[in-house]
């Protein structure tokens, strides 16, 4: 016996809950779904017929609600009332029948139709009566019952067959009378109705003919299509023979009507008679030939119908039809049917959907399904008889599983940016690792875990509606970004996490980076414009290691917040099973801690030249660490642990000190008091509170002017504490030294307090510089910054020029000073003189 592997509840749970999800990527799958499952579910149950008898009941009461008809002046009733029944008696003897058909034909009618059984002589009169059924324009009836062949009620004796009609009615499982039953048989052994015959009678010149297909007959011109089992709200009816669906003229007698006694009595109205259709039948209720019909509301006896009057119904619909009238009913086809129910669970699925507010859903749900009766209801003004309650459970049913849907896709889904949510990206995770383990060519897995930078100074700045349009237009962009391998999904607030597989750590630094060159292009919000940055964690997957998803995407969080600690627009790797490289790092750290005493710390400058003059005006100091035996140390890798671990502090002052005892050099050997140097603060040295007292400490030692020195701050450090980093900048001012925000353009609220801040310069970020000679929008974006730093006073600073077009196009926009590749390379001091005696990057 196989005994099957058991799994934990929460394996279950998440591998039903991703079976879900898979419906609900998108909200046209949800709709699509819940209407082919409505459709489904409906058209089961119609097969089933469940829905006939409420159908039937629609039906009837479209049918009152519709105008009634004036009495067909074509067709007379001689009814037998019960006042008739007490003075004649029943049954009526032949000689009163007799008598009364003799009356009739004194007026020359067109048919005379005499509804009420003889097949057996009732005394006296036996001979008048025979030679009344002799005329030719008198039409017996029978009832065939149950055999054709063997009838339970016979016709008149000696009345040919041609002039004699059945009575037999086709009645509904509910006991109402809906469909008229107008032929039977074949060509070689035919049975006419009763009606049939008298509208035959009337129009003797027309011919009676069957359709090959058996499905039809014809009296001259006009069709009379067959009623099909499944027509209308019908669900496999009994639909022998050739049936119609009864059109009804009037609640009540559809013709005028004379008593037999007064048509005894001689009191005929000639034109009642004369050329028109005459039936004579009981109308009596004690004689129990009454039928319910669909006027009949609580099928009570007041609203049946005798059997005179449902033939005069039937006689007076056969030949408005064969007059050219709209009287027989016609019936969407199967496939219009289907279309008709589709659309509705289609709509209703959208609308379940789009809808947020229930009330509001069950308004205009209410209201569209009183539009399908309605549509309905004019349909039954031209005898189209369009099904209503299949349509409406299907635009209920429809509704509700988009909704249930809904329910689930917003509990596993994110509503903003559409993409999955936690349960599902551990879902998705639970699996890849499980299938690492199963398969044989096993790759790495990377898990990375985003939080946009600074998002919440957008919330602030310009509330949470923009705020939800960044987070939309952000998630579309890192979408388009990750490969088509990748899992996406949004954690929460501005967090994001996705999973890459890997083959190794180039692999993902190269996709990162790429990643995060995508996503910090600028993007255009309504009228606001900005760059956004990012900061993720990873956590790389080896393929002999087991993990749970949840520590994995505990430890990317962590390493998420190690790289915004750090610094912004960054990622961190956290691998706790990778040993080496947690070795390289704790080396590192070493090295650095003695890198001072070392004297490995060395400062590179690139110089600051005038655009318009060519001339040096200053250079930018750039620390770099040259380990003795390995070569430079890439900042990057060690900036980010200089930070961590505080050393930033006494490098900064450091390289403060350096950097300006370099510009007093130079200033004496090239004779050039306006040589200024900028030097970048670091955010720990910014929070630093005897920042300005160090600073003061060192242009008073070196006896250097302050409005010599310029301090590079970044946008992201201002805006972290406006007020104190104010307060601040106003103290460093005091100095007589410089400030310059670095990287200008890339952060999101600082415009609106940069003319708080007493700045002197704005240095145009290398991404829009780099742009502008493929970028017409980056040009824009620089002539923007150019044009608000003149209104406020500033001197610009393009970062990153590279080629001739960039500076003839800074040139043009009025930028004042550059620096990049173009003119020179960061170099160490020793190549400064060089430099300033032959500038040959001019």
């Amino acid at each position: 016996m196989m005994h099957l592997p058991v799994l934990p509840f929460r394996r279950y749970r998440q591998r039903l809950t991703g079976f879900i999800s898979s419906y609900f990527n998108f909200g046209s799958r949800a709709i699509l779904v819940s209407g082919l499952l409505a459709l489904t579910c409906i058209s089961a149950g119609k097969r089933l017929g469940l829905f006939q008898l409420l159908e039937l009941m629609s039906f009837d009461q479209l049918t009152r609600l519709q105008p009634q008809q004036l009495a067909d002046d074509r067709v007379l009733i001689v009814e037998i009332t019960e006042e008739d029944l007490a003075v004649l008696g029943w049954p009526l003897s032949d000689q009163v029948v007799a008598e009364a058909i003799a009356q009739i034909q004194r007026f020359d009618p067109a048919v005379v139709g005499l509804d009420i059984y003889r097949n057996t002589p009732q005394p006296p009169g036996k001979v008048s009566l025979q030679r009344e059924l002799q005329r030719e324009n008198v039409i017996g009836i029978m009832n065939v019952g149950g055999r054709l062949d063997n009838g339970k009620v016979a016709a008149p004796a000696g009345m040919p067959s041609e002039r004699i009609g059945f009575s037999d009615l086709a009645i509904d499982s509910d006991g109402v009378l809906r469909r008229n039953l107008l032929f039977v048989g074949n060509l070689d052994e035919s049975y006419y109705s009763f009606p049939l015959r008298l509208a035959l009678a009337y129009y003797p010149e027309l011919e009676f003919d069957l359709a090959s297909d058996g499905r039809c007959f014809s009296i001259g011109d006009v069709i009379f299509p067959a009623l099909d089992s499944q027509d209308g709200g019908y669900q496999n009816i009994d639909n022998r023979g050739y049936q119609v669906l009864m059109r009804y003229r009037t609640p009540h007698a559809p013709t005028k009507t004379l008593t037999i006694s007064q048509v005894l009595a001689g009191a005929i109205p000639s034109e009642w008679v004369e050329d028109n259709i005459v039936i004579i039948g009981s109308t009596a209720p004690s004689l129990k030939d009454e039928f319910f019909t669909p006027y009949s509301l609580n099928q009570t006896s007041d609203l049946m119908m005798s059997g005179v009057e449902i033939h005069a119904q039937s006689v007076s619909q056969i030949l408005d039809a064969i007059a050219g009238q709209r009287a027989i009913y016609q019936f969407m086809p199967p496939w219009g049917e289907f279309l008709w129910l589709l659309g509705w669970t289609l709509v209703a699925s959208i609308l379940g959907w789009q809808i947020r507010r229930p009330v509001l859903l069950l308004m205009i749900g209410g209201g569209l399904v009183l539009a399908i009766w309605g549509i309905a209801g004019l349909a039954m003004t031209q005898l189209i008889w369009l099904p209503t309650v299949e349509p409406m459970a299907g635009f209920w049913l429809a509704m509700g599983l988009v909704v249930a849907q809904k329910s689930l896709y917003r509990s596993a889904y994110d509503q903003i940016t559409l993409l999955p949510g936690r349960e599902i990206f551990l879902i998705h995770l639970q699996q890849h690792l499980e299938a690492q383990l199963t398969a044989v060519d096993r790759q790495s897995l990377a898990v990375v875990f985003l939080d946009v930078d600074r998002f919440r100074l957008i919330n602030q700045s310009f509330g949470h509606p923009f705020g939800d349009q960044v987070l939309r237009g952000f998630a579309r962009r890192l979408a388009a970004a990750l490969p088509e391998s990748a899992h996406l999904a949004r954690m929460g607030g501005d967090e994001f996490a996705f999973l890459l597989p890997v083959y190794n750590q180039a692999t993902i630094d190269k996709l990162l980076n790429h990643i995060q060159a995508e996503l910090s292009k600028p993007m255009a919000i309504g009228q606001h414009r900005f760059s956004i940055s990012s900061s993720m964690g990873v956590v790389l997957v080896h393929r002999q290691s087991i993990h749970k998803p949840e520590e994995l995407l505990r430890d990317a969080h962590t390493a998420m917040y190690r790289a915004k600690a750090l610094d912004q627009y960054r990622y961190e790797i956290f691998a706790s099973t990778m040993h080496e490289e947690a070795v390289r790092r704790l080396e590192l750290e070493s090295h650095l801690l003695s890198a001072f005493e070392k004297q490995e710390f060395l400062l590179h400058y690139q110089p600051l030249v005038c655009l318009e003059t060519q001339k040096i005006l200053g250079f930018e100091a750039l620390v770099r660490w040259y380990r003795q035996g390995e070569g430079f140390v890439s900042p990057g890798q060690f900036i980010q642990i200089v930070e961590e671990t505080g050393l930033i502090i006494d490098l900064g002052q450091w390289i403060f000190q350096e950097a300006c005892r370099q510009l007093t050099v130079w200033q004496q050997q090239f004779q050039r008091d306006d040589l200024k140097m900028s030097i970048n603060l670091s955010r720990r040295q910014f929070l630093q509170t005897d920042l300005v007292e160090q600073f003061a400490a060192t242009l008073d030692a070196l006896g250097l002017d302050g409005r010599h020195v310029q301090l590079e701050i970044t946008e992201s450090m201002i805006m972290g504490d406006i007020e104190k980093a104010e307060q601040l900048m106003d103290s460093l001012k005091r100095l007589g030294v410089k400030l310059a925000i670095d990287d200008f353009g890339t952060g999101y609220s600082s415009l609106s307090y940069l003319h708080k801040f007493p700045t002197d310069t704005l240095k145009i970020d290398r991404s829009f510089v780099g742009r502008m000679d493929a970028s017409r929008e980056d040009q824009e974006i620089v002539h923007t910054i150019i044009s608000l730093g003149h209104k406020l006073g500033m001197q610009l600073v393009a970062e990153g020029v590279e080629t001739d077009l960039q500076l003839n196009l800074l040139r043009q926009l009025g930028c004042e000073m550059g620096q990049g590749y173009y003119f020179a390379r960061p170099a160490d001091s020793s190549r400064v003189p060089d430099l300033m005696a032959n500038p040959s990057y001019l």
